[in-house]
């Protein structure tokens, strides 16, 4: 069995073993597994039952990290992306007033996009035609949009629409919570605890028991037939709707740009892709992710997608799907532990998204080695993140910024025809929404 289990998964090539990928599987699981708690809670947000959201957030991460593991065989483990349950929520459903069916709806035809363009192997040629400038702009702006969200849920910023309300620093115990889960996450963090995000809900938790956190407004996560309750409820029809054709593209740029972000940077420099920095069987990896989306969506919960914590794993020497698949083990087992959701304020997870949202920020020094339309297109995605609680806007400024700055210096030859064509169904998508 050994022998079997080395061979199929090419441990010896991989230069692993059998103990190494189940210690680094366990490692992946624990600096997720915060998941569990966190999109129960956002999705909750947007009046999905969390009981259902819970079922289908286990359920897809697994059999999603299991396909990764048995097909793929690469070791990373999937789950709902923040960026992509927080756009729906907070802005999709909360902003826009759309139903969280019309929200699942539009996570699915993501999906339907997100494989159409894998398997046609169109997904490449866009993404060459990215410049890493924009890229970054892009990781960047949706680090803002999670840390505006983090400042949402705590009470500092309250948005009237699509615009800040006020801003003001609450002396109650949901603001102390939230303080009290960054500190612990920044604490953590620079100890290098790799379960600091975990860590930090649960410390935030035990601090709003002792304060006595009011627990009597939040909905209780139950172990019952509640838990099926948004199976195959989406709304399909939802790509009907002209007005959410913007909301469809930035959820599939969201996932797909930063998938394969994600696949590059946890595994250079690894046994696991070749001498060239290319890696094997890449395009089977990408379609779990994809058909993830799609039985996310079916399920209840919103886009799946590689989650970065993979990097935990990976760096415990998890080379291969062995370790997706004890993570994926682990996950199934997480549903009798329901209950504990029951106990977590909203607030307490608003510090690790803060801190995942400060982590995708670009240091200053990358913008000073760029050219100065570059820099300026990035900062004004950023502005236009702030200013319009709105990640599609932010894309279409950056984007559009970015080629009239090529077009001012004269580098109009550089411009790809996909580049355009990624500017226009943005454009497309905003002027739908003025309709």
């Amino acid at each position: 069995m050994r022998s079997g289990i080395n061979n199929f998964f090419k441990l010896e090539e991989l230069k692993s073993n059998i103990l190494t990928e189940i210690s680094a599987g366990v490692s992946t699981f624990l600096a997720l597994s915060y998941i569990f708690v966190v999109n129960p809670a956002i999705l909750g947000e947007g009046g999905m039952n969390k009981s259902a959201v819970l079922f289908a957030t286990v359920v897809t991460s697994a059999l999603a990290t299991l396909a990764m593991g048995l097909w793929a065989r690469k070791p990373f483990a999937l789950a709902p992306g923040l960026e992509m349950n927080g756009y729906a929520v907070y802005y999709v459903i909360l902003v826009l007033g759309f139903s969280w069916q019309n929200a699942l709806g539009i996570v699915f035809w993501s999906g339907i996009l997100f494989m159409i363009l894998t398997l046609t192997r169109v997904r490449e040629k866009i993404i060459v035609s990215i410049p890493i400038t924009l890229k970054i702009g892009l990781a960047a702006s949706v680090g803002v949009f999670l840390m505006l969200i983090a400042l949402k849920i705590s009470g500092v910023l309250d948005y009237k629409g699509m615009t800040i309300n006020n801003i003001a620093f609450p002396l109650n115990i949901k603001f102390f919570v939230f303080l009290v889960s960054l500190v612990l996450v920044v604490i953590f963090e620079k100890l290098k605890i790799k379960i600091s995000v975990l860590l930090s809900i649960i410390g935030a938790t035990i601090f709003a028991h002792l304060m006595r956190y009011d627990f009597t407004h939040i909905e209780k996560v139950r172990i019952s037939s509640e838990m099926f309750s948004a199976f195959l409820k989406l709304d399909i029809k939802s790509i009907l709707r002209p007005e959410l054709i913007s909301s469809l593209i930035i959820l599939f740029v969201i996932d797909f740009y930063g998938s394969v972000a994600k696949f590059i940077g946890l595994t250079l420099n690894t046994p696991i892709v070749d001498k060239h920095g290319n890696m094997p069987d890449m395009k089977k990896a990408l379609s779990v992710d994809g058909i993830a989306a799609l039985l996310g969506a079916t399920l209840g919960t919103t886009s799946v997608t590689i989650y970065v914590e993979s990097g935990v794993g990976i760096n415990a020497g998890g080379r291969s799907g062995l370790t997706a698949i004890v993570c994926a083990i682990l996950m199934f087992l997480f549903i009798p532990l329901a209950p504990i959701i029951n106990l977590v304020p909203i607030e307490a997870t608003a510090g690790a998204l803060l801190w995942v949202g400060l982590k995708l920020i670009p240091n200053l020094t990358v913008l000073s080695k760029w050219r100065l339309f570059e820099s300026i297109s990035v900062i004004l995605m950023l502005l236009v993140t702030v200013l319009t609680f709105s990640l599609d806007k932010s894309m279409l400024t950056g984007f559009l910024s970015f080629l009239i700055g090529l077009l001012i210096t004269k580098q109009w030859k550089s411009i790809n025809p996909f580049l355009i064509i990624t500017m226009l169904l943005l454009l497309a998508g905003f002027i739908l929404t003025l309709i």
